[in-house]
C-alpha cells in the first residue's frame, strides 16, 4: 500500500470519528446520525476500491505469461512448418535432391527417351545400337515439395496430400534456363471413419506395391523387378487384430504387342486388388492378389481377357540391418511390373488376346556401418514367357544390381554414391537381330535435403 492511501485512511477514520462523536453530532437526533453512518460506509468501501485495485504492471506481466504460453502451442507434425486454419492443421514439406550421374551403354550413347537418363527405366535402355562413349547427366528434377492437411470432425479425422516433382516434364530444356513444370506425384483424401477402418481416394501408389520393402538407391526408380505403379484408387482399409486388411478398385490401363496403340483405355471395370498387411516380430510382410481386364476395341478388333497378378513382400530386420524382398508373379502384371517393363499380352492373329506369364523378383540388404553410414546391395531379375509369334524385338527378361555407400551428414542431409549395372534382353525368336541384350553401367553422386 502506498504512502497517500495510508494517508487518506487515517484522514476519512478520524473524520468519520469526528463526526460521530463530537458534541454536534450527539445532540443530532437520530436520523442525522444515520445519515453519517451511511456516508462513512460509503467512503469506507471507495477505499477498499482503491487498495484491491490491480496493478497496471501485474496485468501486463499475466498478458505476457498467456501470450507466451499460447505462442508454445504445437500443431500438425510438430515443426516450423506448420500452421492452423480453422481446425485443419497444414504442413509443408519436401526434399531438394541434386543427381549427377555417368552413364555407358554397350549399344547406344543414350536412354531411349530422355526420362531414361533421370531415372532407372529398364525399357529405355537400348539395344542393337552402336556403342558410345560415357555420358554425362546432371538434374535437379527430382526435387519434390508436399502439402498434408489433417481435419479434426465429428465423424472422424480428414487427412490430405498434394505431391509434386518436375520429372518427365515436355518444358524446357538445358541450353539455357533447364526451367521444368510441376508433375502430380500424389493427390489424396484419407477419411479416418474410426480407429480401425479408413476410406482413401485419389491418385498414390497402387495398392498391390508395397512401399516398405522397397529398397533404399540414390537411382530412382529401380530395382527392375518392382511393382511400382501410381494411379487414381478407391481404398477401403480396416485394422484388424493382427495387421490390416485393404480392398481397392483402380484406374485400369491395357497394353498389349502386336497393336498400334497403347495403351488403350477401353475397360469396363476398374482393376480389382486385395492385401493382407502382417507382422510377426521383426518380420513385416504383404500379400496382395490383383484381378484385371484386358480390353481393346480397335477397328474390327474387339477383344478382352481376364488376368491376375499375385504379390508378395517384407522386410526382416536383424539387429540395426534388414533384409527387404519383392516376388511378383501373374500373366496380367504388365505395365505393374518393373515400369511397364512389359506388356501384359499380346493381339493374336485371329484377334483375340492372348495372355503372357510373367514373374518379378528383388532382394536387398541394407547394411548400417555407423550411425553416420550405411550401405544397400539390391539385385533383380524379371522374365517373360512370351509366345513365338511376338517380334524379335519384343523384350523378355531384365537383370538390375544396384549398391550404394550413404553418408548422414545431418539429420535430413544425406550424400552418397551408388554404381548400377542393368541389361536388357529382347526376345529374337527368329534370329533377325544380331545383338539382342544391351547392357547400362551408371555411377550417380547425389546430395539430398528433406524438410
Amino acid at each position: 500500500m502506498s504512502d497517500n492511501t495510508i494517508r487518506y485512511t487515517i484522514l476519512i477514520v478520524g473524520i468519520g470519528y469526528l463526526a460521530i462523536f463530537s458534541p454536534y453530532s450527539i445532540s443530532a437526533d437520530n436520523n442525522q446520525l444515520e445519515q453519517k453512518i451511511q456516508q462513512l460506509q460509503l467512503q469506507i468501501d471507495q477505499l477498499k476500491l482503491l487498495v484491491l485495485k490491480p496493478k497496471p504492471e501485474t496485468i501486463d506481466v499475466t498478458a505476457k505469461k498467456l501470450s507466451k504460453r499460447k505462442t508454445n502451442t504445437k500443431t500438425f507434425g510438430s515443426s516450423a512448418n506448420n500452421f492452423t486454419v480453422g481446425n485443419t492443421n497444414v504442413s509443408i514439406g519436401g526434399l531438394v535432391k541434386m543427381d549427377f550421374n555417368l552413364s555407358d551403354y554397350s549399344d547406344g550413347t543414350k536412354a531411349a527417351v530422355p526420362v531414361g537418363e533421370d531415372l532407372f527405366i529398364p525399357a529405355t535402355i537400348p539395344v542393337g545400337g552402336v556403342d558410345g562413349d560415357a555420358r554425362f547427366h546432371a538434374s535437379a528434377k527430382n526435387s519434390r515439395i508436399n502439402l498434408q492437411t489433417l481435419s479434426t470432425l465429428q465423424e472422424g479425422s480428414i487427412k490430405t496430400r498434394f505431391e509434386y516433382d518436375f520429372l518427365a516434364s515436355a518444358q524446357g530444356n538445358e541450353r539455357v534456363s533447364n526451367s521444368y513444370s510441376l508433375r502430380v506425384r500424389h493427390a489424396y483424401l484419407d477419411w479416418n471413419v474410426d480407429n480401425k477402418t479408413s476410406l482413401l481416394a485419389g491418385q498414390t501408389w497402387t495398392t498391390f506395391t508395397n512401399m516398405k520393402a522397397k529398397p533404399e538407391t540414390l537411382i530412382l526408380l529401380g530395382p527392375a523387378g518392382l511393382n511400382l505403379v501410381r494411379q487414381e484408387q478407391l481404398r477401403y482399409t480396416r485394422k484388424l487384430k493382427q495387421g490390416s486388411f485393404q480392398l481397392a478398385l483402380e484406374n485400369p490401363s491395357t497394353t498389349l504387342y502386336k497393336s498400334s496403340i497403347n495403351p488403350y483405355d477401353d475397360n469396363s471395370r476398374p482393376d480389382v486388388i486385395l492385401r493382407y498387411n502382417g507382422k510377426a516380430k521383426n518380420f513385416n510382410y504383404t500379400i496382395a492378389a490383383m484381378s484385371r481386364e484386358l480390353k481393346v476395341q480397335q477397328g474390327s478388333t474387339n477383344a478382352k481377357a481376364q488376368g491376375y497378378g499375385i504379390s508378395a513382400s517384407g522386410k526382416l530386420k536383424i539387429a540395426n540391418d534388414d533384409i527387404r524382398f519383392v516376388l511378383n508373379y501373374g500373366n496380367a502384371l504388365g505395365r505393374y511390373l518393373g515400369l511397364n517393363s512389359f506388356r501384359a499380352g499380346v493381339i493374336t492373329p485371329t484377334g483375340d488376346i492372348s495372355l503372357i506369364d510373367q514373374w518379378g523378383m528383388t532382394l536387398a540388404l541394407r547394411h548400417i556401418w555407423s550411425p553416420k553410414w550405411r550401405s544397400n546391395l539390391a539385385i533383380s531379375v524379371t522374365d517373360a514367357d512370351n509366345p513365338s509369334y511376338v517380334g524379335d524385338k519384343t523384350p523378355s527378361a531384365y537383370q538390375s544390381l544396384q549398391a550404394n555407400l550413404l553418408y548422414q551428414a545431418a539429420p535430413k542431409l544425406t550424400v552418397g554414391g551408388e554404381y548400377l549395372y542393368a541389361t536388357k534382353e529382347l526376345e529374337n525368336g527368329k534370329s533377325s537381330l544380331k545383338d539382342d541384350i544391351g547392357k547400362l553401367n551408371r555411377l550417380q553422386f547425389s546430395m539430398k535435403y528433406a524438410f
